[in-house]
Order: C-alpha cells, then sequence, then structure tokens
C-alpha cells in the first residue's frame, strides 16, 4: 500500500474518520535543510510493553504541506524492540514533525487481532500539554492524535502510559490491545480522529495532517 494512500484504522473501524472541529494546530510547511540528529528515548510505564516493537514513522500527505509530500521511514526498516522499560532511536530532527509511533505488541500473531497496530497518543481532545491523563479519562477520550509536534531538541525522554483495554477482534472476539498515550500530554499537530476505548491504530504510516 502507498504511504500516500495509507489505509487508516481506529481501533477495528475500516474508514478514516472525520477531523473534530477543536483540532490542534494543522502543521507548517516542512522545511528543506540539512540533516540533524535528534535521540528519542521512549520510556514505557504502566503496564510497560517489554517485546513491543517499536517503530517510528512520519507522514505528511502534499496536501497539508503546500503541495509537498513529506514522508521517512515509510519502509518500516527503522524499528526497536522494547527491552526492559524503554527504546531509543536516532532520527532526523525535521522529520520528527508529524512523527508517530507504532506498536506491534510481542503477542501478535498468536491468534486474530484487529487487523491494525496501535499508534501511541501524543495528545487527546480536551488536554493540553503538560496535562496529565490518567487510564480512566483515556479510556473515555473520543478523540485523539499520535502525531508528535516535533523538536528541535539533540535529545529528547518521552514517557508512555501503556495499559491494555480489550476490543473486538475480526472474528468478533474480544482481544487485549495495548492502550499507550504520552503522559504528561505532549502537543500534537494535524487534526483529532476517533477512538475505540482511547485507542487509535492504523494498518499503515499515519498520515499527519489537518484531516488525519
Amino acid at each position: 500500500m502507498a504511504a500516500g494512500a495509507a489505509a487508516i484504522m481506529v481501533a477495528v473501524g475500516l474508514a478514516a474518520a472525520p477531523a473534530i472541529a477543536d483540532s490542534p494546530p494543522q502543521p507548517d510547511p516542512v522545511p528543506i535543510s540539512a540533516v540533524t540528529q535528534t535521540r528519542v528515548t521512549l520510556t514505557f510505564t504502566g503496564n510497560g510493553c517489554k517485546g513491543c516493537v517499536i517503530t517510528p514513522q512520519q507522514l505528511i500527505l502534499a496536501s497539508d504541506n503546500g503541495g509537498q509530500e513529506v514522508s521517512w521511514n515509510d519502509d518500516f526498516s527503522t524499528k526497536r524492540k522494547v527491552r526492559g522499560d524503554s527504546v531509543t532511536f536516532v532520527v532526523p530532527t525535521e522529520n520528527t514533525r508529524g512523527m508517530s509511533f507504532m506498536i506491534q505488541p510481542p503477542e501478535e500473531g498468536s491468534g486474530p487481532g484487529i487487523n491494525a497496530n496501535p499508534v501511541i497518543v501524543f495528545q487527546y481532545a480536551g488536554y493540553e500539554p503538560g496535562e496529565w491523563v490518567e487510564r480512566s479519562q483515556a479510556v473515555k477520550a473520543s478523540s485523539g492524535s499520535p502525531c508528535w509536534a516535533g523538536t528541535t531538541e539533540a535529545s529528547v525522554s518521552l514517557s508512555v502510559n501503556v495499559r491494555a483495554v480489550k476490543l473486538r477482534a475480526v472474528d468478533d472476539s474480544r482481544v487485549r490491545v495495548p492502550l499507550a498515550w504520552v503522559a504528561p500530554t505532549e502537543a500534537a499537530v494535524g487534526g483529532f480522529t476517533s477512538t475505540d476505548r482511547g485507542v487509535v491504530a492504523a494498518q499503515d504510516v499515519y498520515p499527519c495532517g489537518g484531516t488525519s
């Protein structure tokens, strides 16, 4: 599937949800500049995510970026398995704006799933950057964004709370799925999308922009 036409699933939904009115700011056009590197460390709390495979990716569609599509790691070549309670990537700094992080649970492939991979939510609608979101609030959140506003720093550490929720699988059974969100809240870009018990999931690279 081409990155520009990525099929988005919200949990087990088959179509992309419309953007919510109170969306976070849309991304500015991404500048073309010399690539610098940022060291990004994700530390997992709550149930943790030991054995999960995390894939950082960026996709900003041309329609949301002045006619120029920008993508990074759309071939899934950069990914890391969580060992202990953290994982670290060195990524191009200019590609952190509109970056998302896909989670492949360690039990994936052992049985029916939701036919998509959860992505880490950076901001739920109604919560400002810096606000703490509890599990009970995340589960009740109707919309959120997995699109990081990015950074210009050389090193960034993000705390990711992970809990398990049960969602309906493709065979109509109920399966445990990681619910993962950055806590405290980090600023997101692009539109919010609907969630299922706080979970946003994607079959391919999540497109971050005004219509995501």
